[in-house]
This record gives structure tokens, C-alpha cells and sequence, in this order.
């Protein structure tokens, strides 16, 4: 007998549900340089339920720093598009490709309409997507960090 779409989908959600690790701990930060969009992303995650979940920092990217041997940054930094802006930009692209140097067993996907970001970050991606944010023809730059080891299940009782 088949099931119809709502019966998949509450299969569907079921299966989720019983996977699902509500005990993993987990570290998420976000961060930017404008105090105002760290207090919007605040608001937007007590909002959203997750206000507890997330640290968020004011900083810029030259000062990343962790001790995690594994992650992955998400970031959408600015293109720089607007007038004076794209000597900071560029700046900060190149930063952002020495700071995730010191991090190389982490993945990093980004999006930015800047032709010239992988010179100036200092690696090709593994992967690249042409997409567009509003207007702005942009590029998903995707840069693969090892997986992690998996742990070893324990013993079985």
C-alpha cells in the first residue's frame, strides 16, 4: 500500500526525529564588525529559538581564533561594491585566507561577488557556484576541510 505525501512526510519527519542528537554539544558563534548587525542576529536568534544556542562577537576576521581541531565558517562578507570600499575589502579577503590557514582542517563556504576573491584569499576552492544575491551575480566559494575522525562506538552490553 502506498503512502500518500502526508503520511511520507510524517515518516519522513519520524525519522529525523529519531536520529536527531538534542544532546550534542555544540559551539556555534557568529560575529561581525558592526555592533548593530551582532545585536539584529541577537534578536533574530532569541526570535528564532536558538538564542541559547549561539555566542555572537563583535570582531573582525583578522582576530578568529580557535582551539577546535574541526569546524566550518559560514560567512556572506561584504563585496565590496560600494565607492572606498573594495581596498578594505580585499584587505580583509586576504586576512580572512591567512587567519583560515592557521584552521586548515576547517571548511569554509563563502559568498561574494568579487572576481578576484581566491587570488586574494590564497587558495582555489574545491568547489565554486555562480548564483546571485538579489542582483549581484555572486560566487559560493566551497573550501573542503578534512572530515573529521569518526569516534569508535563503545562496547556493546
Amino acid at each position: 500500500m502506498e503512502l500518500d505525501s502526508d503520511e511520507r512526510w510524517n515518516k519522513a519527519r519520524q525519522e529525523v526525529e529519531d536520529l536527531a542528537n538534542y544532546d550534542q554539544k555544540l559551539d556555534i558563534t557568529g560575529s561581525d564588525i558592526d555592533h548593530r548587525s551582532i545585536e539584529l542576529a541577537k534578536g533574530n536568534a532569541m526570535e528564532a529559538g536558538f538564542g541559547d544556542l549561539i555566542s555572537f562577537k563583535q570582531m573582525q576576521i583578522s582576530d578568529f581564533r580557535h582551539k577546535g581541531s574541526y569546524g566550518i565558517v559560514v560567512a556572506n562578507p561584504p563585496y565590496g561594491e560600494r565607492l572606498g570600499e573594495r581596498d578594505e575589502v580585499e584587505q580583509m579577503y586576504k586576512d580572512m585566507g591567512r587567519v583560515m590557514a592557521l584552521h586548515d582542517t576547517w571548511s569554509v563556504y563563502l559568498l561574494t561577488s568579487h572576481e578576484g576573491f581566491e587570488k586574494l584569499y590564497g587558495k582555489q576552492a574545491n568547489k565554486k557556484r555562480k548564483l546571485y544575491n538579489g542582483n549581484i551575480k555572486t560566487d559560493y566559494y566551497q573550501f573542503f576541510g578534512p572530515r573529521p575522525p569518526r569516534k569508535e562506538d563503545g562496547p556493546t552490553v
